[in-house]
């Protein structure tokens, strides 16, 4: 009983901590860069909630976007280079 209530507490924490990085995710690429490919805050969090449920690192993702400096083109292969690590099991 008490490893079944320490992995709910370790899994919410995780869950907690994707979402804080979505947000913050989305700030960047919503509110600071404009973004197009997210019309909204919204969307653009339920699309970097969707990533986390299929094993996306977007803290990672995040920081190269910050690097990115809102350069599109950058944006995406920060995405691309993601996916590709995700897709490698890295």
């Amino acid at each position: 009983m008490i490893l079944a209530s320490l992995l709910a507490t370790l899994l919410g924490c995780a869950t907690e901590d994707a979402a804080s990085t979505c947000e913050d995710l989305c700030q960047e690429l919503v509110n600071t860069c404009g973004y197009e490919a997210y019309p909204t805050f919204d969307s653009c969090l339920q699309g970097c909630n969707y990533r986390v449920e299929r094993g996306a690192d977007v803290t990672d993702e995040l920081t190269c976007v910050q690097e990115a400096g809102c350069d599109t083109f950058a944006v995406i292969e920060c995405e691309h280079a993601t996916a590709s690590a995700r897709a490698a099991g890295g």
